[in-house]
């Protein structure tokens, strides 16, 4: 069903399962055979959140949007046609996206590129979006291996909670945090609704949240957010608390720091090569 239509001659569409073949073809024409896209493309569609933009019958560009646990609404997946890059599809799809989001009453957008897409980086801009932070994302595996010591799950007191909105971790990523594939606002209203889910994860020395397991890709993933403690304490922790809930992968979003990204590395954690370097980027509709 046809949404838009705009001067440029460009129209949007919400994408169906009759699109697939084509949708595929656009992600190996702009990504190449190995974009992960592929793998959780059906998944994407019956979601119903996947935007399309066509010249005529020809699709030359896609941005799906999912809604965040803050309220936001986060935009992923974009994919140009090469032969229209530069050409204003992906503002087109932004600003189609933004006024959907609004009718939905949805304030928020946010959205990473990597920082070494410059065409992408000028599309966010154009399109009305500003830089909040910057971040490396890291992932490893996780073996079913017998556990060093027992997580800790409980609720907390509020002035525990007070006092991790003062996060150093927070502070470097500019007062947001990711939270599974997005970038979320930390408030005092978001981690009590995350310590009621038991999600929030406190002992003497390291504080931090990890989501339960989601099964995108190959196997159940959690993510981490770590808000204090020593790093280290915080990722070994970590581990030991996402093998309890069943994970096999366990992601987070780190400060972009030299210092974080090489203990992580040290301790079996590798930067996702599509997220090395990611530029938030947020915009208000």
């Amino acid at each position: 069903m046809e949404l838009f239509r705009t001067p440029i001659k460009l129209r949007a569409t919400i994408a169906k399962e009759s699109d697939r073949l084509l949708i595929t073809d656009l992600c190996r024409r702009a990504v190449g055979k190995s974009d992960y896209v592929l793998r959780i493309l059906p998944t994407i569609i019956s979601r119903g959140t996947l935007f399309l933009a066509w010249k005529a019958d020809t699709l030359v560009g896609m941005t799906n949007f999912d809604r965040c646990i803050d309220g936001s609404c986060w935009l992923s997946v974009a994919r140009t046609d090469p032969d229209w890059r530069g050409r204003g599809v992906a503002t087109y799809l932004q600003r189609k996206i933004a006024a959907f989001a609004k009718r939905q009453g949805v304030r928020t957008l946010r959205m990473w590129v990597s920082s070494e897409n410059k065409p992408s980086r000028r599309a966010c801009e154009r399109g009305g979006f500003k830089q909040i932070t910057e971040a490396a994302h890291i992932s490893r595996n996780l073996s079913p291996t017998k556990l060093r010591r027992k997580p800790n799950r409980r609720s907390h007191s509020k002035a525990q909670l007070l006092g991790l909105l003062k996060s150093r971790y927070v502070a470097k990523t500019r007062g947001y945090i990711g939270y599974r594939w997005h970038f979320v606002k930390f408030t005092m209203g978001l981690l009590t609704q995350l310590d009621g889910e038991g999600e929030l994860y406190l002992t003497e020395d390291a504080a931090f949240l990890i989501s339960r397991p989601e099964t995108i890709f190959r196997a159940p993933q959690s993510s981490l957010a770590i808000l204090e403690g020593p790093f280290v304490n915080c990722l070994n922790l970590a581990k030991d608390v996402a093998r309890s809930m069943g994970a096999r992968i366990l992601s987070s979003y780190i400060p972009y720091s030299r210092y974080e990204i090489s203990v992580a590395s040290k301790l079996g954690f590798n930067r996702s090569a599509w997220g090395k370097h990611c530029l938030v980027f947020e915009k208000t509709t």
